[in-house]
C-alpha cells in the first residue's frame, strides 16, 4: 500500500508493574522521496481549503523527477480543481482520507496548465491507491469526472473508492496505454442535467478534439490501447439522493484503423446501471469474462461506430455513410452471469451491412431473468454462440439478424417468452447444433430469406416446434421436434 510514515498511533503497552499504560510513540521521520501533505500545510479537517498543500506535494514530486505523495487520514476540501500530476508520481491514501472535489471541475488530471492545445505526450508511470476520492456532486453539481487522464503511458488506479461524480465519469481515459485499474468501486452518479444519460464510470475515448472534461489530449484521433479493468465495482450510491451509475463501462470508437484495441474486463460487478453496463464501438480485440451483472437495463453490448446513437455516436464525416467503414473485431464474451436484465438485450453484438462485427465468440455465459432478449447477433460475421446457459427469458433466446458464418451450438434456453432461436434478414451460412429449447414460440425459427443452413441434434421438444423455411438446409440427422 506504499510507505506510511510514522508508527500507528494509540498502540497500548505494559509497564514494568504489568499496568496498562498508553504508548503514542514519536513519529517517524518521513521516509526519503515521500512528502507528507501535513507537512506542507494541509490541515483535512475539510473545511479547510487545502488544494495548495496538495499541489504543492504533487509539484515537490516533479521537482525531484518523481517520488511518493502521502495523504493521511482525514478529508482534504480541493476548493480550486483540478490537482495536477505529474510523472513517476505515486499518490497513496491512508484507508480513511478523503479527497473532496468543493469546487468545479475535474478534481484530478495528469495536464499541464496553459497547453492549448494540451501536449500530445502526457504524464505517465502514474500510480492512485488507497483512500476515497469524492466528487461531491450533491453539492457541486457542475458536470465534471473525478479522474481524467490523457495521452499517457502507463497509468494504474488500485484499491480505492470513486463516488458521487456529477454527470461525467470516475475515471476518463482518453489516448491512453498500458492501463491497470483494479478493485476500485465506483459508488453513485449524479446526474448533473434532466433525462436520461449515458456516462460511464470508466470512459476510453481517443483523442477528439472538443472530447471529454477539458483536460483531454489533442485531437489527433490517438486510440487508447492495453486496457484492463479487474475485479472492479460500479453500483448504486451510498448517500443519499444519487443513482446507480447509467453504464459501468464505456469505451469509444477512433478513426478506421486506430480503434482502441486490447480492452480487457475481468471479473468485475455491475449492478443497477440504468443503460447498458458494458459499452463498446468500433474497437478490437475486447474481452469481457468472468463478470456479473445484477439488475441493470442491458448487459454486454458492442456495436459498430456506424450503428452508435445519442452522446457516443461519432461526429459527422467519421465512420458514417460517406466514410470509410468501422470497424469492430475479436470479441469475447465469455464466462458472465447476467441477471435481471431489463429490455435491452443481455448481450448483443450489432454491426451494418458496411461495417460488420467480425470474430465474435459468445460463450459459457448465465442469462437469467431477462426482459429482453438473451442474446442478439446483427450483422456479425465469423460468431460463435456456444454452451450458454439462457433461463426465464422475455425476448428470443438467441436472436440473429443478418452476417454470415455464424455457429449457434450447445445452448440451453429454457422459460423462453418468445422464439428460442431466430434467424432472419437475409443471415447466410448458419449451423444450429445441439440446442435444447423450451420456449413458447418456435423452438428454432428461420425465415425464407436465409441461406445455406445447417441444422441437427436440436432438442425442440418443448418449444412451439420447428418453424424452418430457408431453402434446402442440410438437416440430416435431423432435429428432435
Amino acid at each position: 500500500r506504499g510507505p506510511v510514515p510514522g508508527a500507528e498511533p494509540g498502540a497500548s503497552a505494559t509497564d514494568d508493574g504489568g499496568a496498562r499504560r498508553s504508548a503514542s510513540p514519536a513519529p517517524e521521520p518521513t521516509p526519503t522521496g515521500v512528502r507528507d501533505v501535513r507537512a506542507l500545510g494541509a490541515i483535512g479537517d475539510g473545511g479547510t481549503d487545502d488544494t495548495g498543500p496538495l499541489q504543492a506535494a504533487l509539484d515537490g514530486a516533479r521537482e525531484d523527477g518523481g517520488g511518493v505523495v502521502w495523504i493521511p487520514g482525514g478529508t482534504y476540501s480541493v476548493q480550486a480543481p483540478p490537482l495536477r500530476v505529474h510523472a513517476n508520481t505515486r499518490i497513496v491514501l491512508a484507508p480513511d482520507a478523503v479527497v473532496r472535489r468543493d469546487g468545479e471541475g475535474t478534481l484530478l488530471t495528469n495536464g499541464d496548465p496553459g497547453q492549448d492545445p494540451p501536449a500530445r505526450t502526457g504524464h505517465g508511470r502514474i500510480l492512485l491507491e488507497g483512500g476515497v476520492w469524492d466528487g461531491n456532486g450533491r453539492r457541486v453539481p457542475a458536470p465534471a469526472s473525478v479522474l481524467s487522464f490523457a495521452h499517457a503511458l502507463g497509468i494504474t488506479v488500485r484499491e480505492t473508492v470513486i463516488r458521487d461524480v456529477p454527470g461525467r465519469h470516475a475515471v476518463e481515459l482518453v489516448a491512453v496505454r498500458c492501463v491497470r485499474i483494479t478493485d476500485v468501486r465506483c459508488e453513485g452518479f449524479t446526474r448533473a442535467r434532466e433525462g436520461p444519460s449515458r456516462s460511464a464510470a470508466v470512459r476510453l475515448a481517443p483523442a477528439r478534439a472538443g472530447s471529454g472534461s477539458g483536460e483531454s489530449g489533442s485531437g489527433d484521433d490517438t486510440p487508447c490501447s492495453d486496457v484492463t479493468v479487474a475485479g472492479c465495482s460500479f453500483g448504486p450510491a451510498r448517500t443519499p439522493g444519487d443513482g446507480p451509475w447509467p453504464r459501468g463501462i464505456s469505451a469509444h470508437g477512433a478513426a478506421p484503423g486506430r480503434a482502441d484495441g486490447d480492452v480487457r474486463i475481468l471479473g468485475c460487478h455491475f449492478e443497477s446501471c440504468s443503460a447498458e453496463a458494458v459499452h463498446a464501438f468500433e474497437g478490437g480485440r475486447i474481452t469481457v469474462q468472468g463478470n456479473t451483472f445484477l439488475d441493470c437495463a442491458g448487459g454486454v453490448s458492442v456495436v459498430s461506430a456506424a450503428d452508435a446513437e445519442g452522446p457516443d455516436a461519432r461526429p459527422p464525416g467519421r465512420g458514417d455513410s460517406t466514410g470509410p467503414p468501422s470497424s469492430l473485431s475479436d470479441v469475447v464474451v465469455s464466462g458472465n452471469v447476467l441477471t435481471g436484465t431489463g429490455g435491452l438485450p443481455a448481450i448483443r453484438c450489432t454491426g451494418s451491412p458496411g461495417a460488420p462485427v467480425r470474430r465474435v465468440t459468445i460463450t459459457a455465459n448465465t442469462v437469467s431473468g431477462t426482459r429482453g432478449s438473451g442474446i442478439l447477433l446483427e450483422s456479425t460475421e465469423d460468431a460463435v454462440v456456444d454452451a450458454n446457459v439462457l433461463s426465464r427469458v422475455g425476448g428470443d433466446g438467441v436472436h440473429v439478424r443478418g452476417g454470415g458464418g455464424l455457429r449457434v451450438s450447445a445452448n440451453r434456453i429454457s422459460g423462453g417468452a418468445a422464439y428460442g432461436i431466430r434467424v432472419v434478414a437475409r443471415t447466410r451460412g448458419l449451423a444450429v447444433t445441439g440446442n435444447g429449447v423450451d420456449s413458447l414460440d418456435a423452438g428454432l425459427s428461420v425465415t425464407g430469406s436465409c441461406q445455406d443452413l445447417v441444422r441437427y441434434g436440436n432438442d425442440l421438444r418443448g418449444s412451439g416446434g420447428l418453424d424452418d423455411a430457408s431453402p434446402d438446409p442440410v438437416t440430416d440427422p435431423g432435429d428432435l421436434v
